[in-house]
């Protein structure tokens, strides 16, 4: 019963009803994983950005053949106060709660 997201791009947003389900839910926060962390992850990051949703990348749900690419993107994400959204671990997520 829940929607299933065909992707032919690299980001989740491209010529899919991904945008279409968020809004109609309501959804202003997203939570992201996937494969890979430096291409699909930080595409589908950027193109929710530019959309107004507000991202959180939880740095264990995600990979990529090159650690060194997982890691430069980890910190491109962060870089210049979010830019383009936020990473945590899944261990500082789960200690957060609900508010």
């Amino acid at each position: 019963g829940e929607p299933v997201i065909d992707k032919p791009g690299k980001g989740a947003f491209y010529a899919t009803d991904l945008g279409s389900i968020l809004q109609h839910r309501g959804m202003e926060f997203l939570i992201v994983c996937g494969v890979t962390t430096e291409v699909c992850v930080q595409t589908t990051m950027r193109e929710a950005n530019d959309r107004g949703y507000r991202c959180l990348l939880i740095e264990e749900a995600t990979a990529s053949y090159f650690p060194a690419f997982k890691q430069t993107t980890l910190e491109m994400i962060r870089a210049q106060g979010g830019i383009v959204g936020w990473t945590a671990s899944l261990d500082a997520l789960q200690q957060k709660g609900p508010e």
